[in-house]
């Protein structure tokens, strides 16, 4: 693996951040700078880029760049359903998410690569007074090339606010599997946690790499201060939310849709649904337990994993 700088994707990152703050009418309101240290600065400004080639015999992380606070140090090859694809645990230097915090993600799958990207732990978004933090995450996945992005749920801290863009460009061929979970705060720790962040927004939009089609965008805005998120038609009672996205081919997102299945209960409810362009597959649970909805996701992961590369999924770590 080689590391060097690339200071014109470092600045191109930063540059999309600081556009997507100022254009999202959602942030409006929270432009403010913080007291301690202004937003981005130094320490509050992460980037981290990770490429993945195939070599001989197994994929290799080939390339990394990275700034404080994302970090990653090496890839690893812990999955025994698949030990030729390497795994990365991104990690956060600061252990948490600060207001004024802006990050980038780029994660690049070469033509025929594996890989499997997560991080450390839950990504915990603290309270706020003053501005908000944001992310810009960039997946590309070229010809036969396979990524699984399982990052660890969000826990959003009351009077947080926080934004995030997800942009994806994925060749013919190639599979993408993308999941972000949703808990509603620490509801146990303070009486005023459950939905007591400001602002959650999240969006995705994914396109074809050969041509730059679009095949989807999908956002949504959650401010439990100004909308009732228990309500019929938005979270129903049901408290954590889990988002899987599966981009593929669509015979096999059709083979995946009829074995996920979708079942509706008093503590869970899930089911998927084909998305435009036939690209593939979008995932939705809801559930009243953290335990559940990760068991949900699982197994649809144990699902897509299966049909795609025709490997199952290891056993699950006892301390995660």
């Amino acid at each position: 693996m080689t590391q060097c700088a690339d200071i014109s994707r470092v600045r191109r990152a930063r540059e999309n951040l600081e556009r997507l703050g100022r254009q999202a009418p959602e942030l409006r309101a929270f432009q403010n700078e913080p007291a301690q240290m202004p937003s981005g600065a130094v320490g509050k400004n992460g980037y981290l880029r990770l490429e993945f080639t195939a070599g001989n015999g197994r994929s290799e992380l080939s390339f990394m760049d990275r700034r404080v606070p994302l970090l990653a140090q090496r890839a690893l090859y812990w999955d025994e359903a698949m030990p030729r694809m390497p795994c990365v645990f991104i990690i956060s230097t600061t252990g948490c998410i600060l207001q004024g915090d802006r990050t980038a993600l780029e994660i690049a799958v070469g033509e025929n690569a594996q890989a499997h990207v997560t991080t450390q732990s839950a990504g915990k978004i603290h309270m706020m007074n003053a501005n908000y933090a944001a992310q810009w995450q960039e997946l590309v996945v070229e010809k036969g090339g396979y990524l699984e992005y399982m990052p660890e749920p969000m826990i959003p801290h009351r009077t947080s606010r926080f934004f995030s863009r997800t942009d994806i460009s994925i060749a013919g061929g190639g599979s993408l599997l993308y999941a972000e979970m949703l808990l509603p705060g620490r509801k146990h720790h303070h009486q005023d946690e459950l939905f007591g962040y400001e602002l959650y927004s999240s969006s995705v939009r994914a396109a074809r790499r050969e041509s730059g089609q679009p095949l989807f965008a999908e956002k949504f805005i959650l401010r439990p201060g100004a909308t009732d998120l228990t309500r019929t038609g938005v979270m129903n009672g049901f408290e954590i939310f889990g988002n899987v996205i599966l981009l593929t081919e669509r015979d096999k997102a059709l083979r995946v849709r009829e074995a996920a299945g979708a079942a509706v209960g008093p503590e869970l409810a899930y089911g998927a649904d084909l998305l435009p362009q036939d690209c593939g597959l979008i995932f939705k649970v809801l559930g009243l337990r953290s335990e559940a909805v990760r068991e949900a996701i699982r197994q649809f992961w144990r699902i897509a994993r299966g049909t795609v590369t025709g490997h199952d999924l290891p056993e699950k770590f006892l301390w995660r």
